[in-house]
């Protein structure tokens, strides 16, 4: 993004006013929230540049390397290492959201108390709202004070909504990071076990009872003559038979350990998925939030300045209230000075 503040200095002293000093970012400095905020947004593009740095190794189909020496990120992972990595991504994705609802609500909390104190104060006026009605004003009237400090409280309200709203995007980016590389990995799973299935039926085309498939669903099913069925018996001896059953009992651990995979693949996916979801909705909450805010800032603004001018015109000139306040104090003054004379 170019950096326009030496232009916006030039506008500033042409119209009279002090340039924008560049200022170092010192977190030590700055309130609780944005601390925290930041911590949180550290955590996030940590988790997102680490996802993209193990991409390739995670989605690589090349047998893992056993040299020890190889560096993580270079070398093709395993599908505990896989399994590990989603495990640990979710686990993360689930802390930070919840460290953001967390940092919700006690800013929910903090608005909250910053109101009531503020309606306190009102409540406790009792002159100052006397003088709002003797000026000619109602009761319930902010005076320029109180309509300035609740435009300061909205317009933080409003900065501390997008700031939650950004991190809740950033977590969402990398939770789509995450869904994606399961996603792709689990496609690869499938193709990969079509490929081997393909592989061990054409494989099997050695085996003479493998080969007629035909005639091995008839004999499934029982419609075969017995002339055929006696067949089979001395085409398979003792060797092939034992070796069929082998080859069978290892393509269905295979099969029992691939199906095992993408279940939990897909369960992984669908949990990344609901929380995209839930992320999703905040933010269009969070959206709709932070516009009412601003908009009660544009008001707030507009009543102050309103405020002001009526403050004016009430002390250019009398009100019917003013005149009664005044005119009862002469007359209890003269009641007053009366009773001791006479």
């Amino acid at each position: 993004m170019t950096d326009i503040t030496p232009d916006f200095n030039v506008c500033l002293k042409e119209k009279g006013s002090q340039p924008v000093l560049k200022r170092e970012l010192n977190i030590d400095k700055i309130d609780s929230f944005l601390q925290e905020a930041y911590t949180i947004n550290n955590r996030i593009s940590d988790l997102t540049r680490e996802l993209r740095s193990i991409r390739p190794s995670y989605l690589s189909t090349a047998a893992p390397s056993r040299r020890r020496h190889d560096s993580n990120h270079a070398r093709p992972l395993t599908d505990k290492e896989r399994d590990a990595i989603d495990a640990q991504s979710k686990q993360l994705l689930r802390q930070l959201n919840g460290k953001i609802t967390e940092l919700k609500q006690v800013e929910d909390v903090r608005n909250q108390a910053a109101e009531s104190i503020a309606l306190k104060k009102r409540n406790q006026g009792g002159l100052g709202a006397l003088g709002r009605w003797a000026a000619g004003g109602a009761v319930t009237a902010k005076s320029p004070e109180e309509a300035a400090e609740e435009a300061q409280r909205k317009t933080i309200a409003a900065h501390r909504e997008s700031v939650l709203m950004y991190l809740q995007s950033k977590l969402e980016e990398a939770g789509r990071v995450q869904s994606n590389m399961m996603e792709v990995r689990l496609s690869r799973e499938t193709e990969k076990s079509k490929s081997v299935l393909s592989k061990s039926r054409q494989s099997a085309g050695g085996i003479p009872y493998a080969q007629d498939s035909g005639s091995r669903s008839e004999l499934t099913n029982g419609v075969t003559d017995s002339s055929n069925a006696a067949e089979y018996p001395e085409e398979l001896d003792q060797e092939q038979q034992q070796l069929l059953a082998e080859e069978n009992n290892e393509m269905l651990k295979h099969y029992n350990t691939q199906l095992d995979q993408l279940n939990a693949a897909e369960k992984g996916i669908l949990e990344i998925s609901e929380l995209q979801s839930t992320l999703t909705a905040n933010i269009q909450l969070q959206q709709e939030h932070i516009d009412q805010l601003v908009q009660d800032s544009y008001l707030t603004t507009e009543n102050v300045g309103k405020g002001n001018k009526e403050l004016k015109r009430a002390s250019e000139r009398r009100s019917t209230a003013q005149a009664v306040f005044w005119g009862t104090c002469a007359f209890c003054s003269f009641l007053v000075v009366w009773d001791l004379v006479f």
